[in-house]
């Protein structure tokens, strides 16, 4: 499963990287689905200031890798590797960002492999459950940026679950 997400920021690309990659275990605070999240691990990429992320979801803890933290191009790529379920063989998230004046184009590109024929019955299934959780996030992250508040979503979601509002 591959899925395509882009949406314009109105807001220099400096400022939406610094929440995309410097503020890479922050996550928690802007998106919803992600109910707490932190960096951990020794930086192995030049400009990272971490190894891995964990987080607690909508659907359980995951742990992810840090692939990719390029500051020069503004690209962010992670790869979940500990929490899926085991039909999943590999989840991968890229993120790359594009100059436009003032403004930032968003690209999230994410590739779900399932194995086996478990696999093979839930595709479905989950191809429409990523497809609207991606969806939330980046539109989530737009929200952040542009007003410095969680969204809507995010703040029910919070309140619901008893949490601190981050923003």
């Amino acid at each position: 499963m591959n899925f395509h997400k882009e949406i314009i920021i109105n807001k220099p690309i400096a400022e939406v990287w610094e929440v995309l990659g410097p503020q890479f275990g922050e996550a928690h605070v802007w998106a919803s689905g992600v109910y707490h999240s932190n960096s951990f691990g020794e930086p192995v990429k030049q400009g990272a200031t971490c190894s891995n992320r964990s987080c607690e979801t909508s659907f359980g803890k995951i742990t992810e890798d840090l692939r990719i933290m390029d500051n020069k191009n503004h690209i962010l790529e992670y790869e979940v590797v500990e929490g899926f379920p085991f039909f999943v063989e590999t989840a991968i998230n890229n993120w790359s960002l594009t100059e436009m004046g003032d403004k930032t184009k968003v690209t999230m590109k994410t590739e779900v492999r399932t194995k086996g024929i478990f696999g093979a019955i839930m595709s479905p299934m989950m191809k429409m459950q990523m497809g609207g959780l991606l969806q939330n996030a980046i539109e989530d992250f737009k929200i952040y940026l542009e007003t410095g508040q969680i969204s809507d979503r995010k703040a029910k979601e919070n309140k619901k679950k008893g949490l601190k509002q981050a923003a």
